[in-house]
């Protein structure tokens, strides 16, 4: 009965589902901050207020100052990735012939033609493996999803190939238009 008590006097009323934590919140305005991004863009990514961003960067200052709360570097990579992903540049799981490797998209657009071909290619021949073909002789691990990696890699299958569209448009282009040509 002193549970139902203590969650009834509660402050702040529960959180529902689809709403973020008001500390998590303050922590983003905080970080995204401090990542550059102004106090309107920050609004834009969260759908709130430009104020309310503002007070929420000081809130969470506030909390640093006081000790309360610690600036880890691990926060800092956390909201830089979540920047990234929210501008679109999404970080994907491939196979290579040397195993398998992170890249954001960002990244994998440096790459030349033939590379990303290359890449697409492994990443094909990895999903049309079996991958429960590795259980045939041992019981897969408790909780383990097998296609897991599958997602991860289809997920670099359509990132890679618009890189390529993409690669392909402007030689294209560069070949039809001699300004653009290569010297």
């Amino acid at each position: 009965m002193s549970g139902t008590n203590e969650a009834l006097s509660s402050k702040s009323p529960p959180a529902r589902k689809d709403e973020v934590d008001e500390d998590t919140l303050d922590e983003g305005c905080y970080y995204l901050s401090k990542l550059g991004l102004s106090s309107k863009e920050v609004a834009e990514r969260f759908e709130i207020g430009v104020l309310d961003v503002t007070k929420r960067k000081r809130r969470f200052d506030a909390r640093l100052k006081s000790g309360e709360v610690e600036e880890e570097p691990v926060s800092l990579v956390f909201w830089k990735s979540v920047r990234e992903e929210a501008e679109g540049n999404v970080k994907v799981t491939f196979v290579s012939g040397k195993g398998f490797h992170h890249a954001w998209r960002s990244d994998l657009k440096k790459f030349d033609g033939p590379t990303l071909l290359g890449i697409y290619e492994s990443c094909k021949d990895f999903m049309n493996l079996d991958p429960n073909a590795r259980f045939l002789q041992y019981d897969a691990p408790k909780n383990y999803d097998p296609l897991a990696m599958q997602r991860e890699i289809a997920k670099a299958v359509v990132v890679v190939g618009n890189l390529l569209e993409e690669k392909w448009k402007e030689d294209g282009e560069r070949t039809k238009d001699p300004r653009k040509a290569e010297p």
